[in-house]
């Protein structure tokens, strides 16, 4: 279609654009700039909690969530705002049970995390993981937004993805990660502004909160708030939301790179607690916000659905045809709207350029050239920085060539993939009697099974329909009709389906999980295993355990108890801060009981 946008517009997006890359600047030159690797990958650790929480809440929402939970919830209910609670318990788990061990152990990658308490082997496997499942998300959330906003507002495709690829990748390159937690909490401000904008004009149209209400019942939305049916193929359901979204998320945030990197750069243990329990609480907040804003779209669109009247030919594109339906008429609105979904996707790109950065020279740089030079790594990083940049960009491009059916593909292999990360991570601070043989089996198990679900899904693919009833009723005679086999049926029209295919069929939501649960207990059982082959002979550093787990494990009977050893008084220390769980035996070594034996579990 042509080209909605005006001059103030225009304006105002590459306001926005410049401001982000001002910061970058700025963090380069006149901050003092990034002259050491700590600097650039940490901030020194000098960041206050709070911008660090916005930055961990904004980098995981990333443009296809504004886009794509708001059409959710307008076509198949506001059931999503259920994982507010799987967000704040898993900000919770995160702050008490996996921050306190990466940040005390004063890693830049957390996956170092693995080869110390592991192996080097455990360590490649999660930063490969890292790797790909990054290049899928970065390639589909460049992508899908910049389809959905050609689609609706003309604004060129090829464009917008090398507009969104070129500032990210500036700003992040130069000004490190200060540059880009700052952006991140400024882009914040634009996407909440934009938001705030959509819900109360959508209200004031429709005629007030009662209205909205009234219209949503008719529609059959409000039966979908609370849907408790236990049937694990319910995209939407509470348990769905609840639990799925629980192992969904986790993996995401707390044992990803991209994003723990983030509470890494606080200045003390305390506010990198904080940093982590805000950022997942405050991703809830945003998510229940755009939530809130396809439940009131979903009214003023009541009876005359774009989608079904031709006016738009994705339900991704319902919000982007909002804002030029409605905002049309008034110059730099729609700029600032666009920004907002900009913004989005300006996080997550960033987000990903830094944290594939510092894995890739962490992982790999130091390991080929440990004497490097700190100058001269630092080049390297920022050369890696853009290159990355670029290859997003170019994956961005790849999507676009083969359509649209590699999103569902990609959402499911990063569900896949992140999973059994999260595993040998809980395995590690879990498990003392875990071991690497358990780690390496557990992974490789969970990932099979993940890749095994995504081949069962595309062989039988969900139905089509499922969506809550829509109507036409109330349009203007002269907008365009559709056929009775809309993408959008309601569930009476949902195709039937081969019951042998059910596995294959169970919500997106739950692959996190199942994943997680099965490298978990796999890795333990392997562990016991080869232990009781191999004899207890193993020591485990007390820090490379969660805390919590520290302070009960003590109290177990001595013949539940590995031997835990110190290296050091930066572990001393800290076990200290932790309430004197351990004892000096003597010997300059610190433990927890008596040395386990090949006779006990």
């Amino acid at each position: 279609m042509d080209n909605v946008l005006s001059w103030v517009d225009y304006i105002v997006v590459l306001g926005v654009l410049f401001i982000s890359v001002s910061i970058g600047v700025y963090y380069a030159t006149c901050a003092g700039g990034q002259k050491t690797s700590k600097e650039y990958f940490l901030a020194d650790r000098s960041m206050h909690w709070f911008p660090v929480g916005v930055s961990i809440s904004m980098s995981t929402l990333s443009a296809i969530t504004f886009l794509g939970t708001s059409s959710l919830t307008y076509y198949r209910g506001p059931g999503f705002w259920v994982s507010i609670f799987s967000r704040v318990i898993g900000g919770l788990i995160t702050a008490t049970m996996i921050t306190p061990v990466f940040y005390n152990l004063g890693i830049t990658s957390i996956y170092e995390y693995l080869e110390r308490r592991f192996n080097p082997v455990t360590r490649y496997i999660a930063v490969s993981i890292h790797i790909v499942s990054t290049f899928l998300v970065l390639g589909l959330v460049t992508y899908a937004p910049a389809l959905a906003l050609n689609a609706v507002t003309g604004l060129n495709l090829v464009g917008s993805i090398l507009t969104v690829g070129i500032v990210c990748t500036f700003y992040s390159t130069v000004g490190g990660i200060r540059a880009v937690v700052w952006s991140d909490l400024f882009q914040s401000l634009i996407m909440v502004l934009g938001i705030v904008v959509i819900i109360a004009t959508a209200i004031v149209k429709v005629g007030g909160v009662g209205a909205v209400w009234s219209r949503a019942v008719e529609g059959e939305r409000t039966s979908a708030i609370f849907d408790f049916r236990l049937d694990p193929t319910v995209e939407l359901s509470f348990w769905a939301n609840l639990f799925g979204g629980f192992f969904f998320i986790l993996p995401y945030v707390a044992t990803n790179q991209n994003q723990a990197q983030r509470y890494l750069t606080c200045s003390s243990l305390e506010g990198a607690k904080y940093s982590a329990f805000w950022g997942f609480s405050l991703m809830g907040l945003f998510e229940v916000s755009i939530v809130v804003m396809g439940f009131v779209v979903f009214s003023f669109y009541y009876g005359c659905d774009p989608l079904s009247a031709g006016r738009i030919s994705s339900p991704d594109q319902i919000v982007p045809y909002f804002v030029v339906d409605v905002f049309g008429g008034f110059p730099g609105i729609t700029g600032l709207l666009v920004s907002a979904i900009f913004s989005a996707a300006l996080s997550t790109f960033s987000t990903a350029i830094n944290g594939l950065s510092t894995v890739t020279g962490e992982a790999f740089v130091r390991r080929a050239w440990p004497t490097l030079p700190e100058d001269k790594f630092m080049v390297i990083m920022k050369v890696l920085s853009a290159i990355y940049g670029s290859l997003f960009m170019l994956m961005a491009w790849v999507v676009s060539v083969a359509g649209s059916s590699l999103i569902p593909i990609g959402s499911r292999i990063t569900g896949g993939l992140l999973g059994p990360v999260l595993a040998i991570v809980l395995l590690g601070m879990l498990v003392p009697r875990g071991n690497a043989v358990g780690a390496i089996i557990g992974v490789i198990a969970g990932i099979a099974i993940g890749l095994w679900l995504l081949v069962g899904s595309l062989v039988f693919p969900a139905p089509r329909g499922g969506g809550l009833p829509i109507s036409l009723e109330l349009c203007p005679s002269n907008m365009t009709d559709i056929s009775e086999t809309d993408i959008m049926s309601t569930p009476s029209e949902a195709l039937v389906v081969d019951t042998r295919a059910w596995i294959y069929r169970v919500s997106f939501l739950y692959v996190g999980f199942i994943t997680t649960v099965i490298t978990f207990l796999i890795g333990i059982v392997t562990s016991l295993i080869t232990r009781r082959i191999a004899g207890c002979d193993e020591s485990i550093e007390c820090q490379l355990l969660s805390p919590p787990l520290v302070s009960i494990y003590r109290k177990l009977p001595a013949n539940w108890r590995c031997k835990l050893v110190f290296e050091g008084k930066n572990e001393l220390d800290m076990n200290r801060q932790e309430e004197n769980m351990v004892e000096n035996d003597g010997n300059g070594t610190y433990n927890l009981g008596h040395e386990c034996d090949d006779t006990k579990v």
